[in-house]
Parts: C-alpha cells; sequence; structure tokens
C-alpha cells in the first residue's frame, strides 16, 4: 500500500517536472529563438499570453488603451502576445491593409469573434472568403444603395414621427436606442422586406438590443478562447436559454432568420413582390451559389451577422455624431445653414447626391467617424505566401499582423488635439486632408462589405435629423455616455451610463 502511495507520488512529481521544463522550454523559445524574437515587446507579453488576456480580460476591454502605452515605450511595432505582433504606424497601413498582398486569411481567432457562423464575415478561407463575398458584393454597390434609398427614407419618416410626438411632449429620448431601431429596421427591410418594427416601439425594443451588448461582450471572451463558443454554438437552443438567459433574444432572432429563409425558399414569403425592391435573401436564393452555401443555417447566420453589424456599427456613429453636434452650437448653426441650402422646407427630403456635395456636412461625418469609430478592436490579417518587410526587419508569412484604428485615428501627430470634435480638419484642399488616414472601414479584400450603406444612411439620416431638429443633452456627460471607455470589440462607454438621454427640440423653417 505505501509502495503505491510513493509509485503515484513518483509520478506526479515527473509530471510536475515535465510541465515545468515545458513551460520553462516554451518561454525560453519564445524570448530567444521564436520567428518575432527580434520584434520589441514586454518580457511578459512576449513569454505568455497571460499579459493580453488580463489586460482584455481581467481589466475588462482595457488591452487596447496599454497598447498605446506599449508602442509609446517600444516603438511603433510590438509583439503583443508570443505568436502576433501589433502595428501603429498610420503611414504602414496600407501595406498591411491592400488589395496586392496575395492571399489574405482572416485568423480563426478574429474570424469568429462572434462564433463559429458560416457567414462572408466570419470566412478564414481566402478562396471560400470570395465566394461569399461575391454573391453579397452586387448588394452593396452604390447603384444598389440608391435603389434602396426611398425605402430607407420612408424608415427614417417614421423615427422624426416619433421624435416630432417627443418635442412636444417633452419625453426623454434615448437615441443609444432610438438609432439602433432605425438602423436594424433598414438593414431587416434589405435583407427581408421586413416592415419597420422597432422604431414604433414605445422603447424602441430596449432589451432586445441591450441582448446585443451582452452578446457583445461575450465575443470578447471568444477572441481570446476561441473553442468556447464553439461549444456554445454546439449546444442545443433550449440548453443555451437555460444557462445564458441573455441569449434568448439572440436565440430567437436567429430561429426567426431561420424561419424567413426557409419560407422564402419555399415560397411562402412573397413579400419582395409588393416591396417595390429586391432583397438580399429572396436574390440569394434564386442565385447560382453552390449547394452547401445556400444550406439553411448558413443563409440564417450570414443573415444574422449582416442585420446585427450593419446595425450596430452605423447606430454608434449615429449617436456620436449627434452628441458632438449638439454640443458645439457654432458646428450645429453651421451644419443647420448649409442643410438649409438643399432642404429649404423642414419636411424636404434630400437627395444622397446633393448631399455628398455639402462640404461641411461631409467633414462632420468623417470627423464623427475618425473621433468614434465603432469597432475599437484590434484588426488582423495574415499572408500566408508573404513576408512582409518594415525597417529593416522581416514578418514571417503567415504571422497575425494587428492594427488598431482608435490609436491611428487619436494620433496627435495627425489629428492635433484628438479628442477635439473638428469638422474643419476635413475642409480645404483635398491634399491637405488627412484622408489616408481615416480607416474606420479597414482596407483590402476584406474592406467593410457595406461601407456604401453606412455613408449613405449617415448622410441621409444627420441630414433629415438635423434640419428638423436639435437635442438638448444637458443630461450627457461625455466622459461617461460617449466617449470609450472599455474595448468589447465594439467600443462601450462607462458601465454606468444610461445611455445617451436627450429631449427633443424642433427647428422652424
Amino acid at each position: 500500500m505505501t509502495s503505491t502511495i510513493i509509485n503515484r507520488m513518483s509520478l506526479l512529481a515527473i509530471v510536475a517536472i515535465l510541465l515545468a521544463l515545458w513551460a520553462i522550454g516554451t518561454v525560453v523559445y519564445r524570448l530567444f529563438f521564436h520567428p518575432l524574437a527580434s520584434f520589441p515587446g514586454p518580457k511578459l507579453a512576449i513569454a505568455t499570453y497571460c499579459y493580453e488576456w488580463y489586460y482584455d480580460l481581467i481589466r475588462g476591454g482595457q488591452y487596447t488603451f496599454k497598447l498605446k502605452e506599449l508602442h509609446e515605450r517600444y516603438g511603433p511595432v510590438i509583439r503583443l502576445n508570443p505568436d502576433e505582433l501589433h502595428f501603429n504606424d498610420p503611414d504602414y497601413y496600407d501595406e498591411i491593409f491592400n488589395i496586392t498582398n496575395g492571399k489574405t486569411e482572416k485568423p480563426y481567432k478574429a474570424a469568429n469573434t462572434f462564433g463559429p457562423y458560416p457567414a462572408a464575415i466570419g470566412t478564414v478561407d481566402h478562396d471560400l472568403h470570395r465566394v461569399r463575398r461575391g454573391a453579397l458584393n452586387p448588394f452593396f454597390s452604390k447603384r444598389s444603395v440608391v435603389e434602396i434609398l426611398p425605402f430607407v427614407q420612408n424608415i427614417i419618416e417614421k423615427l422624426c414621427h416619433r421624435f416630432d410626438a417627443a418635442s412636444m411632449t417633452g419625453e426623454p429620448t434615448n437615441l443609444k436606442y432610438s438609432y439602433a431601431a432605425l438602423t436594424l429596421d433598414i438593414m431587416n427591410e434589405y435583407c427581408f422586406s421586413t416592415d419597420p418594427q422597432n422604431v414604433m416601439k414605445s422603447d424602441y425594443g430596449r432589451k432586445s438590443l441591450d441582448d446585443v451588448d451582452s452578446f457583445l461582450a461575450i465575443s470578447l471572451v471568444n477572441t481570446h478562447i476561441p473553442w468556447l463558443m464553439r461549444v456554445m454554438y454546439s449546444l442545443p437552443d433550449w440548453f443555451s436559454r437555460i444557462i445564458n438567459p441573455a441569449m434568448v433574444d439572440i436565440l430567437d432572432l436567429r430561429e426567426g432568420l431561420a424561419k424567413q429563409v426557409e419560407d422564402i425558399r419555399h415560397g411562402n414569403d412573397l413579400s419582395y413582390e409588393n416591396s417595390g425592391h429586391r432583397t438580399i435573401f429572396h436574390s440569394l436564393l434564386e442565385s447560382k451559389l453552390p449547394f452547401p452555401e445556400m444550406k439553411r443555417d448558413r443563409l440564417r447566420d450570414e443573415a444574422f451577422s449582416l442585420i446585427t453589424a450593419g446595425s450596430i456599427t452605423t447606430a454608434h456613429v449615429l449617436r456620436a455624431v449627434s452628441y458632438h453636434i449638439a454640443a458645439d452650437p457654432a458646428v450645429r448653426q453651421k451644419l443647420f445653414q448649409e442643410l438649409r441650402t438643399v432642404m429649404p422646407k423642414r419636411a424636404d427630403r434630400p437627395k444622397l447626391q446633393d448631399l455628398e456635395r455639402l462640404p461641411y456636412l461631409t467633414a462632420v461625418i468623417r470627423e464623427g467617424l475618425r473621433i468614434n469609430n465603432p469597432v475599437t478592436h484590434r484588426q488582423c490579417r495574415a499572408f500566408p505566401d508573404k513576408a512582409l518587410r518594415y525597417n529593416g526587419l522581416t514578418v514571417p508569412p503567415g504571422t497575425l499582423i494587428h492594427v488598431t484604428a482608435l490609436l491611428i485615428h487619436g494620433n496627435e501627430h495627425i489629428f492635433p488635439e484628438p479628442r477635439a470634435f473638428k469638422p474643419e480638419r476635413w475642409l480645404g484642399p483635398i491634399e491637405q486632408q488627412p484622408q489616408r488616414y481615416l480607416v474606420p472601414f479597414v482596407r483590402g479584400t476584406r474592406a467593410c462589405l457595406g461601407i456604401n450603406l453606412a455613408w449613405a444612411e449617415l448622410y441621409l439620416i444627420l441630414a433629415t435629423v438635423f434640419r428638423r431638429f436639435d437635442f438638448d443633452i444637458s443630461s450627457v456627460i461625455r466622459e461617461r455616455d460617449i466617449d470609450v471607455a472599455a474595448d468589447m470589440i465594439i467600443g462601450v462607454p462607462a458601465s454606468d451610463s444610461q445611455g445617451i438621454i436627450v429631449k427633443v427640440l424642433a427647428t422652424q423653417d
């Protein structure tokens, strides 16, 4: 008996010694013999992933801000963890995000941030991504976006009716939810020709929108522990509802999207025939996509990605820009006078091409995208067939390379007083404007699919709203409600923020 215990203890000791030797060997390799050993960075970050996990998972989305400090200490390129690099050189951005670097893979942990969904946004493989993205590209061309705009404006009008009512009653409005409801309805209209529902709800569908925020917080964990969401994804929906009540609305949304896809497939949903415009999923189901790409769950997840990503990001910009306009009377007045040149009457519906020619409105939007870019997490790429060169150093093929737009947009050498909202940065001769450093939509073969729709929404919504309304923002605190306090993939404000609660004020002709 005693010898058995001793043998077991000896075995445990051997295992412990082997694990210790493995850990020491791994650290030594990462510090001195790793292909990235010549790149600088804090020794703890180079030796172990725990450094990155601490700032993102324990401190709650703080590694993005820590990276700024690290670059100030170590230079424009650092190892943010044992196997990956982070660049903070705005002039090197186009060397990474372009269409000439050859085959581009989206790293697994980035592709599956929101789950192992077989949607274009979450596709790792370069060639498969090209197939999926190619099927969607026609719907987001400038021409296709222009065709859908009359229906977008109809939904904007519904929100304006709500704002008109609020201006008469004095009832506070939370722009966080009103804009999110608006952009969600726009994406539902384009994807399925679904009648606007959220902008007509008394609370703009607040609970569902809050659950989306909870889903984003889970997504940050998934970025660092990518197998976690795959496990959750494999669980039956009934079990997920029990262990995570915050996911109930998300699961209901996904199930509803699956039903819509199947109704269209079997001819039970002909809403597009009376909508006056083509819809994304009615058209996809009539396309020549390969059979595996037409399966129920794949199209469900494509719809989920389009609707959520296409609504959350635009709403984020809208509410921040609205605050900054209302917070500066000079900006507000200058914008109002410019809008009156194309919208003489308060009820006028603007034309996109007229708005695109307004220099001050365009400058306001660009400054809003700079100062409150919705995606605050680092964008990463890997080039399996190409090595990159930087200041005499070689980035081996396949290395995960990260860049954070938040840090570029806050670079005080390019954008003096980066926290100040200054549309004037974007006025004057085009060659003097810092447009090459404005990167909210990423660049390259995996640039934002919906860039044309997003720009159109920003033009139309901001022009219509600020021609008709102003906002009393006396209850809003910028540091609490507007500024990014944590990087949860999407930037989020302080934890005690209740949103952007304003009083709506109607303007006159």
